[in-house]
């Protein structure tokens, strides 16, 4: 009898110490590991897939961003950025904007003219930078094989009753360098329902995809379209460089479906050294 009486009391401070989990807002989510910090540093990659909602090959350049998403894990991450003529507002139920100033900056900046078209971590891997989705798959396998020379961690904060997000990105290389660096911060959003014309069955209904969902989309530049200097003179080996933002959601984006994402790039070239992504609500 002894015996039961001990297990009923370790099951009833089991489900006691269970209950009392529960996080109040605001949100605040934590680094863990992010590619910064004590844990080991891992490389990972940025891929940003140029797209619109009237882009009848976007949705199998989608899936297979997706594709590689899942081979590839927590070491990708994928920013869609509607831009182009693609992009543009037609009418219903093509009246979905998503582009953005940012978006529109890069598209252009970087010369991007057919769709869909990516880059992997703004690097040239041969001649070209921007590239279609053919070559996505062999530049991501090279890029994530590259050892890590930097880590970024990211803290969020969200008050769900006014939908205020801070946001503090702490940066550290591994190496002394004199060379420019730039952060820069964006607010993506997922899951965002809406209409996608498609030429291929094998994905979805043709010509339209009438309840299509627009992954990982770009929703702001946080820090202006190409961010701003790590720091304003050289950079020193392990020391942490922080900075901090604070923004209002609008009112039509879905907090439980927004992440941050920041990357570090050189600017003599714009290659990016280091990305990481925080969900807001993770």
């Amino acid at each position: 009898m002894k015996k039961y009486t001990l297990l009923l009391i370790a099951l009833l401070a089991f489900i006691f110490i269970s209950g009392c989990d529960k996080i109040d807002p605001p949100y605040v989510n934590t680094p863990g590991d992010n590619g910064g910090g004590e844990e080991e540093l891992v490389q990972k990659v940025l891929l940003e897939d140029y797209t619109g909602h009237t882009c009848v090959n976007c949705p199998a350049a989608a899936k297979l961003a997706g594709d590689l998403k899942q081979l590839y894990g927590e070491k990708l991450i994928i920013m869609a950025v509607h831009a182009g003529y693609f992009a543009e507002v037609e009418s219903p139920p093509f009246d979905l904007d998503l582009r953005t100033q940012t978006g529109n900056s890069w598209n252009a900046d970087f010369g991007v003219i057919s769709y869909p078209s990516g880059m992997i971590n703004r690097g040239f891997f041969g001649d070209r930078r921007v590239v279609g989705k053919g070559d996505w798959a062999p530049r991501v396998a090279t890029a994530v094989g590259i050892d890590p020379k930097a880590g970024i961690e990211i803290e969020t904060t969200y008050n769900e009753s006014d939908r205020k997000l801070e946001i503090k990105i702490d940066s550290r290389f591994l190496e002394n360098t004199n060379e420019n660096y730039f952060l820069q911060v964006c607010l993506l959003e997922d899951s965002i329902p809406g209409a996608q014309r498609n030429n291929d069955a094998s994905v979805g209904d043709t010509p339209t995809i009438t309840d299509y969902f627009h992954r990982h989309v770009l929703r702001k530049g946080v820090n202006g379209n190409y961010g701003e200097a790590v720091t304003a003179g050289a950079i020193v080996a392990n020391e942490n460089y922080t900075h901090e933002y604070s923004l209002n959601l609008n009112a039509d984006y879905k907090a439980k479906h927004c992440s941050v994402i920041a990357f570090l790039y050189r600017t003599s070239d714009n290659e990016i050294l280091q990305v990481e992504e925080r969900h807001i609500l993770e």
